[in-house]
């Protein structure tokens, strides 16, 4: 309490100062005459005809709520940095303080709203004529407020230690700006009409709207109105309970930001050494040269702190949803097998993509130090690393819960790795072949430090040739899995499914077989880079 009018009169100080400010006052009597007006005639007409809640009602209630709560984040947010939380918690708990800054809040905004609140109530009880009205338009207008006051100083705490939180921030931004739109392109393509049918449009009608609140207002009518005296408590039992939950929100909002957050953005979390032993290390230790391990696991930290790999992706996806499955969705492909296919084009692509501007700072020291086939294959192992688990947690239970037998599942985890292999090892391939004078320093989505990266188009025709190349490569599991072909052969005596399966096979021997010769001119390039 002693915080709140703390802050009061620091606020009432700074207001006066200010001498526009005083005729506030003069122009919130006027609006409260208005208002008392307005509310004696709304309450005159549903006493007379009877009629529920207009919309015109409706909105003015809602407007009413929204300039609540945005002056409530305001205020929390200019009140916020003036406490001196450093001080003030030698003195006080962290929730004291919290709560005082609520009531702070309320406070302000009940001085703002009390003149018109108090015009609304005697207007509408005189209009509606019945004193008991004023009661309930004054309490709900109370419960409304200190709603929108806790989701207005929630939402601006929230706001405040995602702001704090600046490198995390950053990354979610950058990825909800990046990838943000193909939810609905997705969602769109593949669900269609039916998205409108998931949720039955008539289900919202049962839920608590802005008219329900204004029948808790006109409940001390009593006969009088047509309110809906369950709606009306229903509202306030919702409201007496949300009110304290969105407190508490804002008390432990603003405790994490006081207590848990740092003061400086210098962080040393994340940082690991490249030699330490993990779950890799552990996994194929004395199966695989160090120093090819020590690739895989620089080139998954790299991608894990700057995820760059990540935004390549965004291309997978347009040549997938805009190119493959409309081609192939004509001729009958099965979804699922898109799905594989993709994923493991993703893997390969986020491991294996412009690996002289990833390691360029590192890539003298790589030369010297790191032979072709441990750098090859590091990159190899790190993107079958990513595309296994990753491949097999989407395809499997997919294909389990479809008519796919086990076989069949099976089958296209293991076409999703090898698609996965052999992009990894094309792109390296054709990307070895790259001058490093061609890459110049640009700004990046996940980082303040600009990247290495080659301008103009010809990055873009290489990683359009890779995807085209990787689909002819393995373009036999989409011919055998046609309904129109295995049917076709179906009809000489051979299963459907060994059509299905065998032609699986048959792609993953070819992206096998790619992926071995893409694999050694990777080396062969490696191994006659030159620093200019």
């Amino acid at each position: 309490m002693h915080i709140a009018r703390i802050e009061w009169i620091r606020h009432r100080r700074e207001l006066d100062r200010s001498w526009p400010r005083r005729w506030l006052r003069l122009v919130a009597g006027l609006v409260g005459i208005a208002l008392g007006a307005v509310a004696y005639s709304i309450g005159r007409d549903l006493t007379s005809t009877g009629t529920e809640t207009g919309a015109a009602t409706i909105t003015i209630v809602v407007a009413a709520f929204v300039g609540v709560v945005l002056r409530s984040s305001a205020l929390t947010h200019a009140r916020f940095e003036q406490l001196h939380s450093d001080m003030l918690l030698t003195t006080v708990t962290a929730p004291t303080a919290a709560l005082g800054l609520h009531l702070f809040v309320f406070a302000r905004v009940a001085a703002v709203l009390a003149v018109p609140a108090v015009a609304v109530a005697v207007g509408g009880a005189l209009g509606i004529g019945s004193p008991a009205a004023a009661i309930t338009i004054v309490v709900a207008v109370a419960w409304a407020s200190a709603f929108a006051v806790g989701i207005g100083v929630a939402g601006r705490l929230a706001v405040q230690l995602v702001g704090m939180r600046i490198a995390r921030g950053r990354f979610y931004r950058d990825v909800l700006f990046v990838f943000g739109w193909t939810a609905l392109v997705v969602t769109v393509i593949l669900l269609g009409d039916r998205v409108v049918s998931v949720v039955a449009l008539d289900a919202w009608d049962d839920l608590p709207s802005p008219a329900w609140l204004v029948d808790l207002a006109f409940l001390g009518a009593g006969d009088r109105t047509n309110v809906e005296a369950r709606r009306a408590l229903t509202t306030f039992g919702v409201l007496s309970l949300a009110i304290p939950a969105f407190v508490a929100t804002g008390t432990v909002l603003a405790r994490r930001i006081w207590e848990r957050e740092p003061a400086s953005s210098t962080r040393t979390a994340g940082s690991h050494s490249f030699v330490e032993t993990g779950p890799l290390e552990r996994m194929l230790e004395g199966r695989v040269s160090e120093p090819t391990l020590t690739v895989a696991r620089g080139r998954l930290l790299v991608e894990r702190r700057v995820p760059r790999g990540l935004l390549s992706t965004a291309y997978v996806l347009v040549f997938v949803v805009f190119v493959v499955l409309p081609a192939f969705s004509i001729v009958g492909v099965p979804l699922l097998l898109l799905v594989a296919f993709a994923f493991g084009l993703a893997a390969g692509v986020v491991v294996g993509s412009e690996p002289v501007g990833v390691h360029y700072r590192a890539l003298p020291m790589l030369l010297t130090t790191v032979g072709g086939p441990q750098f090859v294959g590091g990159h190899v192992l790190a993107a079958t690393a990513v595309g296994v688990p990753l491949i097999s947690i989407v395809v499997a239970p997919i294909g389990v819960a479809s008519p796919a037998s086990i076989v069949e599942t099976t089958a296209l985890v293991l076409f999703g790795v090898a698609v996965c292999v052999c992009t990894t090892a094309v792109v390296l391939a054709v990307e070895l072949d790259v001058d490093r004078d061609e890459l110049v320093p640009v700004p990046f989505f996940f980082t303040d430090t600009p990247v290495y990266a080659q301008m103009g188009r010809g990055s873009f025709l290489r990683l359009g040739g890779l995807f085209a190349g990787v689909t002819i490569v393995v373009s036999p599991a989409f011919v055998g899995n046609v309904s129109a072909v295995y049917e076709r052969v179906a009809t000489v005596g051979v299963p459907a499914a060994a059509v299905r399966i065998g032609s699986l096979g048959l792609a993953i021997l070819a992206a096998a077989v790619v992926s071995a010769a893409a694999y050694r001119i990777a080396i062969r390039r490696y191994r006659l880079y030159r620093l200019s």
